[in-house]
């Protein structure tokens, strides 16, 4: 899955649902607006608008144990994941069947405060990168993206090897870009310049 990534957030909240074997768990799979450095100098954020087309078209989307395929928690066509957008980002609800062994896990890692925080997998669609002269960093901007899952894990951090080497491959061609820009607004005032000494 070539270009694929994951990103991450902390804090959800669980809820035992009596009679019924399922525990819920709400959350957020991504915030909004807030600015994470990947790395020295690249920052990401998301756009508020990021997710609309994606939750639109209808594709499945599953709530993972720790990005893994196999231990699939929930999911939007069964029902048991639903997902919306509000002022502060991408929320979850998520119905776990608890008699589910790496469900219980899970849950169980949740209460004892190991697992904290949520992470998702997606494909960026569009997005926007700014260079800022000032600090010599870029932001990129997630515009829009193809969500495949969200998941539940212990270090909801940024330090996929993916993450990495996609926000590397981005500022290089951006600063690439720039230093394009910079040697065609040199050889424009070579030009003027020449045209001057002409005259």
């Amino acid at each position: 899955m070539e270009n694929r990534e994951f990103r991450a957030v902390k804090d959800y909240e669980i809820r035992q649902i009596q009679d019924t074997n399922t525990t819920e768990i709400d959350g957020y799979i991504a915030k909004f607006d807030s600015p994470t450095e990947l790395f020295q100098g690249f920052y990401e954020k998301i756009d508020r608008g990021a997710f609309d087309n994606t939750l639109k078209d209808g594709h499945n989307i599953f709530l993972l144990y720790h990005h893994d395929w196999s231990k699939p928690l929930a999911s939007t066509q069964t029902g048991t994941l639903t997902l919306s957008v509000d002022n502060v980002g991408l929320r979850f609800n998520a119905t776990i069947n608890d008699n589910l062994s790496y469900g219980k896990d899970a849950i169980e890692l949740i209460k004892q405060g190991l697992i904290s925080g949520c992470s998702f997998g997606f494909t960026c669609v569009r997005e926007s990168n700014e260079y800022n002269a000032n600090d010599d960093s870029i932001m990129r901007t997630l515009l829009e993206v193809e969500l495949y899952e969200g998941s539940i894990l212990c270090i909801p951090q940024y330090e996929d090897t993916t993450v990495f080497a996609r926000a590397k491959e981005i500022d290089s061609k951006e600063r690439a870009k720039l230093e394009q820009a910079k040697q065609n607004e040199l050889d424009l005032e070579l030009i003027k310049l020449e045209l001057d000494l002409d005259n």
